[in-house]
């Protein structure tokens, strides 16, 4: 098995930045609990939160918590802050005395990276914590490999426009890359229903296991067989149009 410690930043009375009403917090939170969700969709994998509410555990609980787990990778997940529309994009922070293009430079490098491949931020790198910053705690004390992600400033606009039009991408990209860096490779869910692969249930799929069911089209019991009795048929495909429709779930 292969753990991952996912740090949603602040929470409780340490709200980190914030602009316009939005809170770091909340953004945190948001996101790490949806990479979790993928994540847990994996073989071999287990998942812990340092949060999974509004509490605020120290920087010391966060990586004692991890270290006695036995955590292979432990990522703090924020967002940035400089001043209204002035900066913008991801970056990580890494402990000062890994070695640059070493493995935990290159797992955090990765991350950035991917993430900015998938939506469109603007690539800040990978920052050693020291001599020019202070190294987080979450990176000086956690015993695995280790970063300090920032997903975007939450002072900028455009950045925030990112964070809200490509929620699902960015915690699939950091669920993409957390797997990458510890051997493991990231397997699509089967989705029952979702007969053409695009990820959801539509019509589309509702027309083929109808076409399926007269013998017009091949398809994967798996996916097509939506009400469990082993075989394709018109019920299914039923189904499928009462799920494309939201009607059913």
């Amino acid at each position: 098995m292969k753990k991952f410690c996912i740090d949603p930043g602040h929470g409780g009375n340490s709200i980190g930045a914030s602009y316009k009403g939005r809170k770091e917090q909340d953004d945190c939170l948001r996101l790490s609990l949806a990479v979790k969700e993928i994540l847990l969709t994996q073989k071999d994998v287990e998942v812990m939160l340092s949060r999974e509410d509004d509490t605020n555990p120290s920087l010391e609980d966060r990586a004692r918590e991890a270290n006695a787990w036995g955590a292979d990778y432990f990522i703090s997940v924020h967002r940035n802050a400089f001043a209204p529309n002035k900066a913008q994009g991801v970056e990580a922070w890494v402990f000062s005395k890994v070695v640059v293009g070493g493995i935990t430079f290159s797992q955090a490098e990765e991350i950035v990276n991917d993430l900015c491949a998938a939506a469109g931020f603007v690539n800040r790198g990978v920052k050693l914590g020291a001599p020019s910053y202070t190294d987080y705690a979450v990176n000086r004390l956690t015993n695995m490999s280790s970063c300090l992600l920032e997903v975007g400033f939450i002072d900028s606009d455009s950045d925030n426009a990112i964070f809200d039009a490509y929620f699902a991408d960015i915690a699939l990209s950091i669920a993409k890359s957390l797997l990458k860096n510890v051997g493991l490779e990231y397997i699509p869910p089967v989705i029952v229903g979702d007969v053409d692969g695009d990820g959801k249930v539509t019509a589309a799929d509702a027309r083929l296991i109808l076409r399926a069911s007269v013998g017009l089209e091949e398809i994967d019991l798996e996916t097509g067989d939506i009400d469990g009795d082993g075989k394709i048929t018109s019920s299914d495909a039923r189904a499928a149009l009462r799920i494309s429709t939201g009607l059913e779930e």
